[in-house]
């Protein structure tokens, strides 16, 4: 659930002009001075080459054609998210004015693919710390783009007097910047991943542990039975019984007993439905739940 004020934020912004800076989050428009239902916006729908694309509307099949000129004509009416990074519109395009052809489409595209990944972010975030994040998330965005407009490059602003050695600097710094930005962001999210699973109810996580573990013992049983019967040649039988017991084992040492009995009952049903046990009963495997009782 996106929090309150973000919530707010998409109704202010349920009749707004449709503009250059909030194109790429829309996707209903609707005419102005029209009470026509709206129709889906297409946002860069087609690409006609390098900085070429077109936007459609309606349906696409119709190829209905829809320059940002003619974007004063339209109201916007739902969007993907809310307009994080739409003041940011023009920093992002001056960020590339020295160093591509098409500054406005790259910059346009890095709001974009930003925006929505600080959408994704925060879906995953408790409501109470995502302001924190948005503010720290457009800061750090910020400082990157500010070092990215001092990257140059030849081809666009011509060879003569270019100063190659300090662009390599430039561009180093830059790089350091994008790398500080995607290790903080990484680190944040996996803090949060790892409150949530802190918090989750301890049933819960035996049961996500025991799918997981579930899917490896059964993949290897199969390939045992396959072995067994045939069906797979090339492989050690007992490489694969090794992988069941390592696991379950190191399971049990930890004093995991309600898992461990589960792998155990999982392996006798299997044994009971196939002609030679994957697991002969005489392995020390059918006695690791007398070893997590212990260590327990």
């Amino acid at each position: 659930m996106i929090m309150n004020e973000t919530t707010a934020k998409v109704c202010e912004e349920q009749v707004a002009d449709l503009t250059i800076e909030n194109a790429h989050r829309v996707t209903m428009i609707r005419k102005k001075g029209t009470d026509y239902p709206p129709v889906p916006f297409h946002f860069r729908k087609e690409h006609h080459g390098t900085g070429n694309y077109v936007h459609l509307y309606g349906n696409p099949e119709d190829h209905n054609e829809l320059h940002s000129k003619d974007f004063k004509d339209w109201e916007a009416v739902a969007f993907k998210h809310p307009a994080y990074l739409d003041d940011m519109w023009k920093q992002a395009c001056d960020a590339y004015a020295w160093s591509s052809f098409n500054p406005e489409i790259r910059g346009e595209t890095d709001i974009m693919i930003y925006g929505e990944g600080l959408h994704n972010d925060l879906q995953l975030m408790p409501e109470e710390e995502r302001d924190t994040y948005i503010a720290a998330y457009r800061q750090k965005l910020s400082a990157q783009l500010s070092v990215l407009s001092r990257c140059a490059n030849p081809m666009v602003t011509g060879r003569s007097g270019f100063d190659y050695y300090r662009q390599e600097k430039t561009n180093r710094s830059y790089q350091n910047r994008y790398e500080e930005f995607r290790n903080w962001r990484k680190k944040v999210l996996e803090t949060v991943r790892r409150k949530k699973e802190a918090a989750r109810p301890e049933e819960e996580k035996q049961e996500k542990a025991w799918q997981t573990l579930k899917r490896d013992i059964k993949s290897s049983a199969d390939t045992i039975h396959g072995i067994d019967t045939g069906q797979c040649r090339g492989y050690s039988r007992a490489l694969f019984v090794s992988s069941i017991l390592n696991k379950v084992s190191t399971l049990a040492n930890h004093g995991e007993v309600e898992i461990v009995r589960r792998a155990v009952d999982f392996i006798s049903e299997y044994n009971a439905r196939v002609k030679k046990p994957v697991i002969t009963p005489r392995n020390k495997f059918f006695q690791l739940p007398e070893l997590a009782e212990r260590m327990r």
